[in-house]
């Protein structure tokens, strides 16, 4: 398992605190608060700093002095971006919005009567849209890790309750994947993370800003199953405070690609297409604190 689990830090206790502190101070108080922290945490978690440095210079392209600047503002933007959803938490969703052409696209997409696939990425603040862009007329179930905090798990699901919302916790004994399978066949939405393998699932590799890195498949297959809409959304950070942007396109291919494996890992590729362009295009917002290109089981959750 990578160094980085991806879970949120601090325990129940301090996310507890920090949910009621946010329900009484305004938010941009916190923010002025957050540079400090993130230069204690660079310093105490130098080695996931070190993956962020690294992608910037050898990935990204990025100079020694702009890759270490860029770590620093990475960190400072996840930060800002995990309060954002503590404020959600603490009863503040109000205050955060999404541009209204671009939600009316994400509710267009669960307005049909066919099952949706929406593939996501460690990219900005996805859990954000959950929160932001209203009652859904189709629910939306959300594969997530299952290793968080019972408190924050408790938080997730209370906040995603109201807009139709259902978390799938992955499971080490794989029955997820039946779960997945029974919520698209009944032509409901599904979303997950399709830049994060877990052992014992369909993977493959695709080259992703110039070096080869693993990517889940699986979903594809289980999509195709049930002739579902595909769909790859991203909700990226803006620089106004509470304001969002959503990045979304359809992942499609070619009909004349034929066979179940083959049209998986087209799908794969078209995703990962996507995503090497958002990227790209907002390099400080890729928040996978561990060597993504080392391919190994130890890369594996």
């Amino acid at each position: 398992m990578p160094d980085w689990k991806g879970k949120t830090e601090g325990g129940d206790a301090n996310q507890s605190f920090l949910l009621r502190l946010l329900k009484r101070v305004d938010i941009r108080v916190i923010y002025c608060f957050l540079p400090f922290a993130v230069i204690y945490y660079l310093i105490a978690a130098r080695k996931r700093a070190g993956a962020i440095y690294s992608y910037l210079r050898h990935r990204q392209g990025f100079s020694f002095a702009g890759s270490c600047w860029g770590t620093f503002r990475n960190h400072l933007m996840f930060s800002r971006f995990l309060m954002d959803r503590f404020y959600v938490y603490a009863g503040h969703r109000d205050r955060f919005s999404v541009p209204q052409l671009e939600k009316e696209v994400v509710v267009k997409y669960f307005s049909t009567d066919k099952p949706l696939v929406m593939v996501s990425a460690h990219v900005g603040n996805f859990e954000i849209s959950s929160y932001v862009c209203g009652h859904l007329p189709k629910k939306l179930n959300v594969l997530a890790f299952a290793g968080e905090t019972e408190q924050m798990q408790k938080f997730r699901s209370e906040a995603m309750g109201v807009n139709n919302i259902e978390m799938i916790p992955v499971s080490e004994d794989m029955s997820h994947i039946f779960k997945m399978n029974d919520v698209i066949r009944d032509c409901e939405a599904i979303t997950m993370a399709g830049d994060r393998v877990f052992t014992g699932r369909r993977n493959h590799k695709y080259t992703f800003l110039g070096k080869e890195a693993l990517f889940p498949t699986g979903i594809y297959t289980i999509a195709e199953k049930y002739n579902a809409d595909i769909i790859a959304m991203f909700i990226l950070g803006t620089k106004k405070y509470f304001h969002y942007r959503v990045h979304v396109e359809p992942i499609s291919i070619s009909p004349d690609i034929k066979g179940r494996e083959a049209r998986a890992e087209a799908y794969g590729q078209a995703y990962v297409d996507i995503l090497e362009k958002v990227v790209r295009e907002n390099p400080l917002q890729w928040f996978n604190f561990y060597d993504f290109w080392k391919i190994d089981e130890n890369t594996q959750v």
